[in-house]
């Protein structure tokens, strides 16, 4: 075959790109893997280069394997990251960012009454409506979210600017189609059957969708990992509710779902403009996506995750609000009890989420220093470090979420001493809920540890069998408790399922680690 001077070029240039920072191949079969590892498909080959497929196309690029000089591989020069306690600083900050807007959305009802879903001036039956709807709205975008977030940002660290956002926006469309949908069957049913009469419907169906909306629109930027702009996000929204109620004189909960729309646009319209200019980088390599049959095989555990790990959250509220039900003839009905005790808990959730962000980072930053640091006869050394490592992280973590629990308790009796009882309805009831909830989400904080080390090395099987296993535990304890004890013992579900979620990726990645050896050139 007769190739130009232009050709030519363009292959010597592909093959210095993909033995960029590389060894010399070893034959073909090395640089067809490095040009699947560049993203380079059978349907790139012949579209770019005019070969049948990535074979052909590596036996014609061995040709080149003599026009560049290869560096020697020696252990990486971890110098360059920034000193520990500035990267511990940094990552802590990062990962509290994460989960500020469910720490904005608690306080900013106990001190201003209201939030941007929440609100302690409406009645039970509104709130019920409003909680349902929410709770829905989290359940259902909990599996979009996860996809949305695991392939885009797959995308983005392979430099597919432009497969990235194709990626994003397919599934993000898909998603509001579902919801809508889903909305007009929950429509349907309720004209049919009669469940919820017209107003309440209409609060229970506006929740749902605008908040789907709201939570799909935020899942784009946290591909971007800018937790800060959502949190920010966050703090509007709650802005916008206060001109909409006091100067418009729009009442609650109406004030806070036009001002739940002007978000969805406000986010959609920013986050719309940053996947037009991730299409417009023209260095992005791929535009073809994967057949559906291979997206929904590799993304599928991730999108049970997220539904279920949702649903875990929820679920012993629920059941509490449906024991509570059997006295208002409904089939679930708010507490605010239970609802303060487990929100205030929620800040040992907050506070223990940014070490989470640490440890994983300073894990990831030990395997890469320490996979060239010893050498093939050394795996049992190699392995010994980690198994070391993992037990130290685990005591900090302890030791960490002991004092976030009496932190969290201290800050908590203050605000019940000093915030009125309208604005944080704190008692008995609510203080047990509370001391339960807080050791159950500490449990649960050091489950999802393990399980952003097992998502980091393609073992995504044994988190979701975690978390369904975890889901299912909190049901029938939270069930049988509440039932044949009180009702408040549902948080015991919760308890017991964070523990069974722990224990089984603790398990497992004390296992793992006696193999890392194993286990680490697996996941690749």
């Amino acid at each position: 075959m007769l190739r130009g001077d232009m050709m030519e070029e363009k292959l010597k240039n592909l093959y210095r790109e993909i033995t960029k920072e590389r060894g010399e191949p070893l034959d073909f079969w090395e640089v067809a893997a490095l040009l699947e590892v560049y993203g380079m498909r059978d349907v790139d080959v012949k579209k770019e280069y005019g070969f049948e497929d990535v074979f052909a196309l590596a036996k014609e690029l061995m040709r080149y394997k003599d026009i560049k000089k290869y560096p020697v591989k020696t252990i990486v020069n971890m110098q360059k990251l920034p000193p520990i306690k500035e990267r511990v600083i940094q990552n802590y900050l990062k990962g509290l960012a994460f989960a500020i807007p469910m720490l904005i959305q608690i306080l900013a009802t106990i001190i201003l009454g209201f939030a941007l879903w929440s609100n302690i001036h409406i009645d039970e039956s509104v709130a019920t409506m409003i909680a349902f709807g929410t709770f829905l709205a989290m359940i259902f975008t909990g599996g979009p979210a996860q996809i949305i977030g695991r392939k885009g940002l797959y995308y983005l660290k392979m430099n597919e600017d432009v497969l990235a956002a194709k990626t994003i926006w397919v599934f993000y469309i898909t998603s509001v189609i579902a919801i809508v949908i889903l909305s007009l069957i929950f429509f349907l049913f309720n004209t049919i059957f009669q469940t919820l009469d017209s107003h309440l419907f209409i609060i229970f169906l506006s929740t749902f969708f605008l908040l789907s909306i709201l939570f799909l629109n935020v899942s784009i930027y946290y591909v971007f990992e800018e937790y800060g702009t959502i949190a920010l996000f966050f703090v509007l929204g709650v802005v916008f509710v206060i001109p909409i109620h006091y100067i418009l004189h729009i009442d609650f909960p109406h004030a806070q779902f036009v001002a739940i729309a002007l978000l969805d646009l406000f986010i959609l319209y920013f986050a719309r403009r940053k996947l037009i200019n991730l299409k417009s980088n023209v260095q992005s390599e791929g535009e073809l996506l994967p057949r559906v049959s291979m997206l929904i095989y590799t993304l599928l555990p991730f999108f049970i995750y997220g539904v279920f790990y949702f649903l875990f959250l929820v679920l012993d509220k629920l059941i509490e609000w449906n024991t509570n039900a059997l006295h208002h003839g409904f089939f679930i009905w708010f507490d605010v009890k239970y609802e303060i005790g487990t929100d205030l808990a929620l800040i040992v959730l907050v506070l223990l989420v940014g070490l989470l962000e640490v440890v994983v980072y300073e894990f990831l930053y030990k395997t890469n220093e320490n996979v060239f640091a010893f050498s093939l006869h050394e795996y049992e050394q190699f392995n010994g470090y980690f198994q070391k490592f993992y037990r130290n992280v685990n005591r900090i973590f302890i030791i960490f979420a002991l004092g976030t629990i009496i932190v969290t308790s201290i800050f908590s009796a203050i605000l019940v001493h000093f915030v009125s009882d309208e604005r944080l309805p704190f008692s008995v009831d609510s203080a047990y809920v509370f001391v339960v909830s807080a050791v159950a989400y500490a449990f649960l904080t050091a489950g999802l540890m393990n399980a952003l080390i097992l998502f980091s090395f393609s073992r995504q099987k044994v988190v979701v069998k975690a978390i369904v296993l975890a889901t299912v535990a909190n049901f029938f304890v939270g069930v049988i408790f509440s039932n044949l004890l009180y009702r408040y013992f549902a948080v015991m579900g919760l308890l017991v399922g964070s523990a069974i979620f722990w224990y089984v990726t603790y398990s497992f990645l004390k296992t793992m680690f006696k193999k890392f050896d194993y286990y680490y050139y697996s996941a690749f």
